[in-house]
């Protein structure tokens, strides 16, 4: 073979290594892509969260209990579901963009709806009216698409603040003038406090009773004045888990004076 032939093979020899190598690189990238897992819409996994601390409301006014998804995808299309101890009957289902009144427990009929001003930023939100007592402890909230669901778990306490105390006089045949605070609508069972007008604590009897229909808590607390140096005195009743608090103050009859 002459030099010029030998040149020419070896060249045709390089020319062929050099696509045998392209080849090679195209086929590892056309690999490592199948290998690669699909590109997602971020719905497929999601975490839903709930507030972190039990969420207070006043017997007879509205409770929100709010629920959102991580990362903070729409929630439209979604099954939204809040529920007590069982997934059905539900406390709201919120399904197509409607409410599911025949998933419903009977209790929360006519007392619910679906607060949509922020699904948009994955947050969803429920409002129990009117509440009550039955209301009081844990929830759930599920979210599903498709076959991907999850929830999360908040608590709801309620509270009662009852009305502003009522105290009556009465003398009590010569033992001393007794008088009785009456106030009702509490839970749970609040602290009942007696002073004087110079503001020192006055001992107290105090008894509480259920309410049968509502399970609010009645008060009636009594106090027996012998010193006739007290002129007047305050009953004040608070709930534990409220700063609110509720007094009334009354003269006692001048014969005490």
């Amino acid at each position: 073979m002459s030099p010029g032939s030998r040149a020419a093979a070896s060249e045709q020899g390089m020319a062929k290594t050099r696509c045998g190598r392209a080849s090679l690189l195209r086929c590892t990238v056309a690999f490592l892509f199948l290998q690669l897992p699909p590109p997602g819409n971020g719905r497929a996994d999601f975490q839903v969260q709930g507030p972190h601390a039990p969420v207070l409301a006043l017997v007879g006014e509205d409770a929100e209990l709010s629920c959102r998804l991580v990362p903070s995808i729409s929630t439209e299309g979604m099954e939204l579901r809040w529920y007590r101890n069982q997934s059905s009957p539900a406390v709201l289902v919120h399904r197509n963009g409607e409410d599911v009144h025949q998933e419903q427990m009977v209790e929360y009929q006519g007392r619910t709806s679906f607060v949509s001003d922020h699904v948009a930023r994955g947050e969803a939100t429920l409002r129990i009216h009117n509440v009550t007592l039955f209301d009081n402890g844990t929830y759930h909230c599920l979210f599903k698409e498709g076959t991907s669901s999850n929830q999360a778990t908040l608590w709801l306490t309620v509270a009662g603040l009852g009305s502003k105390p009522r105290v009556q006089v009465v003398d009590d045949q010569g033992t001393g003038i007794q008088v009785k605070c009456t106030s009702a609508g509490w839970y749970p069972e609040p602290l009942v406090e007696w002073r004087d007008l110079r503001g020192q604590p006055v001992p107290a009897v105090t008894n509480f009773s259920l309410s049968a229909t509502t399970g609010l808590v009645a008060v009636v607390s009594r106090v027996t004045v012998q010193n006739r140096a007290v002129q007047g005195l305050s009953c004040s009743i608070s709930n534990p888990l409220l700063p609110e608090r509720k007094e009334a103050e009354s003269w006692l009859p001048g014969e005490c004076l």
